[in-house]
């Protein structure tokens, strides 16, 4: 990343004109030097001089995949797996990319790929493009975008990784997935419809600057990995904006047993939702102890990193994402209501789901891969759980989402 200071050397191959001091006295003798060399681009120059694209960020610039734990005690019924997050899930991957730039505009903008890793939860009988999982996706508040979610509510069935992203960048996302599968998996994909889910970046990002390619979407996907998760300003959530603070990506996750054995519940958010001024005020008090100092001088703060554009409507409210997985064996009537756990979730945070914010939800279980495409069984045997044990899968879920947005905004304030 470059600053707008940089010095930059002098461009190379424009006409110009100067004057040199004169030898005898007159005037200064005016001489004309063209170059043969085309005159460069010089946005693009600034672009590609200022232009950084990570996949793994460093600690200390509003990023960390160990937030520190905010939520209540009563909130806290149900242990956290290993790391706290979604990839606690067996089988689980997630892939960032990052991209800032500060020339010639400023952009903070990335992506987020969630992977279920087909092969491992096959035993090596599938991959991401012939394996599909059983999920259900969820309209809490549609003023946003959710592709592919039409063949996903019909169907019943996941066969896609997921992709966040920003409002602008979907096309560009939309085209990595099909890029990445022509890849790795050509003429294996049948489902070709892919899941993307977008916020607006627009306070921090100059949005409207492409800064996102295809093949962002096609490295997040690459770089997608099992363990520990980066949270805050990374990938999606890079540019990010929750509760008028820096915010993004937050993650958290569950355990729960049940018939004496034990399976997890994970949660992946993208953040940038809600005002300041309806923050659970628990909670609010929970972030200025963690953070020492009033959330108003926070807020004030964050708000001077803006992208520099027009005053928006002040109704505006933003967006969040909200991505369940789980290994307990639900079918996608119960994995339907698991994803509208979310809403309560989402709410316990003082969020209202304003009128302007895109909610959307998606549950889904690796517990029982489908086969798809030519070697798909014409029949498919797989046990679910009762629905009268459900309610406390509900309430984990509940309390990983309200923590996987906390953890979202303590990890964006990281040092």
């Amino acid at each position: 990343m470059i600053s707008p200071n940089y010095p930059l050397p002098p461009p190379i191959g424009w006409q110009c004109q100067s004057r040199l001091p004169a030898l005898i006295p007159g005037p200064a003798i005016p001489v004309q030097t063209n170059l043969s060399l085309p005159k460069p681009d010089l946005n693009a120059l600034l672009s590609q001089l200022s232009v950084t694209r990570r996949q793994v960020l460093p600690q200390g610039m509003g990023i960390t995949n160990q937030p520190a734990r905010l939520i209540p005690a009563f909130w806290r019924q149900f242990p956290t797996g290993q790391f706290n997050a979604i990839t606690d899930v067996p089988g689980l991957k997630v892939g960032h990319v990052s991209v800032y730039r500060d020339l010639p505009s400023k952009v903070r903008t990335g992506v987020t790929a969630i992977v279920p890793d087909a092969a491992s939860l096959t035993d090596g009988q599938g991959n991401l493009a012939n394996t599909a999982f059983h999920a259900a996706a969820v309209n809490l508040n549609g003023n946003g975008e959710l592709t592919g979610r039409g063949p996903l509510e019909t169907a019943g069935l996941l066969n896609s990784p997921i992709i966040l992203t920003n409002t602008y960048s979907v096309g560009a996302a939309h085209q990595g997935v099909f890029d990445y599968f022509a890849k790795h998996h050509r003429g294996q994909w049948t489902g070709q419809l892919p899941v993307i889910g977008e916020c607006w970046d627009g306070y921090y990002n100059t949005i409207e600057d492409p800064a996102l390619t295809p093949q962002d979407t096609v490295a997040a996907l690459e770089s997608a990995h099992s363990g520990p998760v980066q949270q805050g300003r990374t990938g999606a959530g890079t540019g990010m904006r929750s509760f008028e603070m820096h915010a993004g990506i937050g993650s958290a996750s569950r355990k729960i047993r049940l018939n004496g054995k034990e399976y997890t519940i994970g949660v992946l958010v993208n953040a940038n939702h809600s005002k300041l001024n309806n923050l659970n005020p628990l909670l609010r008090s929970a972030l200025e102890n963690q953070f020492q100092t009033p959330l108003e001088n926070l807020r004030q703060s964050d708000n001077r990193d803006h992208a520099n554009r027009p005053p928006l409507p002040s109704p505006r409210q933003g967006s969040i994402i909200t991505m369940i997985a789980t290994d307990l064996p639900l079918d996608s009537k119960a994995l339907h209501q698991l994803a509208e756990r979310a809403g309560l979730g989402i709410g316990n945070t003082g969020s209202i789901m304003a009128t302007t914010s895109g909610d959307y939800a998606i549950a889904f279980s690796t517990a029982n891969p489908v086969q798809v495409g030519e070697n798909a069984s014409p029949i498919n045997k797989s046990e679910t759980i009762n629905p009268d044990f459900l309610s406390p899968i509900f309430q984990a879920t509940i309390e990983a989402v309200t923590e996987a947005q906390l953890n979202s905004i303590t990890a964006a304030h990281a040092k």
